[in-house]
């Protein structure tokens, strides 16, 4: 019993083996996305499970409270800090 190999050449066109390319890496990320899209991130879940029991009160308390910083950022927007200035800040005052 002997075994034979047979071996074939394939000439394919750029604009074809371009296409052929495309067509695989969007179907590679598309699957990819729908993979991800499907498992929830844990560490989201895990945040929430810390959030405890429902408090509308105290959740109305605190959207009044964003509103008014949002109405007073609007009427004063140059008193505001960028995050980069509020850190050197911070880390200025703990030196």
């Amino acid at each position: 019993m002997s075994a034979t190999t047979t071996q074939a050449s394939i000439t394919i066109g750029l604009n074809d083996l371009e296409g052929i390319i495309q067509r695989t890496v969007q179907q590679a990320v598309r699957e990819e996305l729908t993979r991800l899209l499907r498992t929830p991130d844990r560490s989201i879940l895990d945040y929430w499970e810390h959030e405890g029991s429902d408090d509308p009160a105290g959740d109305a308390e605190l959207l009044k409270d964003a509103l008014a910083m949002i109405e007073q950022y609007e009427k004063n927007p140059a008193g505001w800090k960028t995050l980069e200035e509020f850190e050197a800040e911070l880390a200025e005052a703990h030196t």
